[in-house]
């Protein structure tokens, strides 16, 4: 089942990157989070990312890779000596329906290959985006996921961002809430987690965005490992952010 997975998840890649015929929109980011209050693995941790959005005429395509350093050497795991590990995520959207004028502005076939040092599982189905007066962005996707660990179950993505003004300086609250169903031998899992930054290029005189603010992570059942371990698996996490778009 796996290798059948990957090969989907890498035919789906090729698939986006040969299909970008015209590119609409691209963004991309790197970001550094501090925090000191993980539960699971060590309490204290840095979280480097990468992230790439690019809005094509077949549709759209997100990509995200998380390194996460522990500053303690205290909780080792089966990621590496000290419990750092990488996380990766490639998620194309193919267009089946562009309604622009419309509440509904877009439908998708949706697509995630989710790709850890320990599992690789794939997601499949429909997206949405819609036309909200003052949502830079909204979106939601129901899939089907194909697990590696465990039995296949469904989860639902929704993702926001809306831009906002003060005295001059711009802001942006945006994030996404991830729900998944319980399995026979799992309980559900959800990951509420938004940023809310200032933006700090006119302070610093540079046309690329540069946002200062905090990441505030909400887990219930992280990483759907309740029923395998005997600590908490509910994380409420502040971070200290800072990101910077290129």
């Amino acid at each position: 089942m796996k290798l059948t997975k990957i090969a989907l998840a890498t035919a789906m890649t090729v698939a986006a990157g040969a299909a970008s015929a015209e590119t609409f929109f691209y963004d991309n980011s790197v970001s550094v989070l501090y925090g000191e209050s993980y539960e699971v693995g060590n309490s204290d941790k840095t979280v480097v990312t990468f992230e790439h959005f690019s809005a094509n005429s077949w549709g759209d395509i997100f990509i995200f890779g998380d390194r996460l350093i522990n500053n303690e050497n205290e909780v080792p795991n089966t990621t590496g000596d000290d419990g750092s590990e990488t996380y990766i995520e490639v998620a194309p959207r193919f267009k089946v329906s562009d309604f622009d004028a419309g509440f509904v502005k877009n439908v998708y076939i949706a697509t995630t290959w989710e790709m850890s040092e320990n599992n690789d599982d794939f997601l499949v189905g429909l997206g949405t985006d819609f036309n909200i007066p003052g949502f830079q962005n909204l979106s939601f996707n129901a899939y089907q996921r194909l697990n590696d660990d465990g039995d296949n179950n469904y989860q639902t993505t929704t993702v926001w961002g809306v831009p906002f003004a003060i005295a001059g300086q711009n802001f942006m609250f945006d994030g996404f809430w991830d729900w998944a169903t319980a399995t026979d031998d799992k309980a559900a899992t959800s990951n509420f987690t938004y940023q809310l930054k200032w933006d700090a290029a006119q302070a610093l005189g540079t046309d690329n965005k540069v946002y200062v603010g905090i990441e505030h992570a909400v887990w219930n059942n992280k990483f759907a490992i309740e029923h395998t371990s005997g600590f908490d698996t509910k994380e409420n996490v502040v971070s200290a952010l800072v990101k910077v778009h290129f």
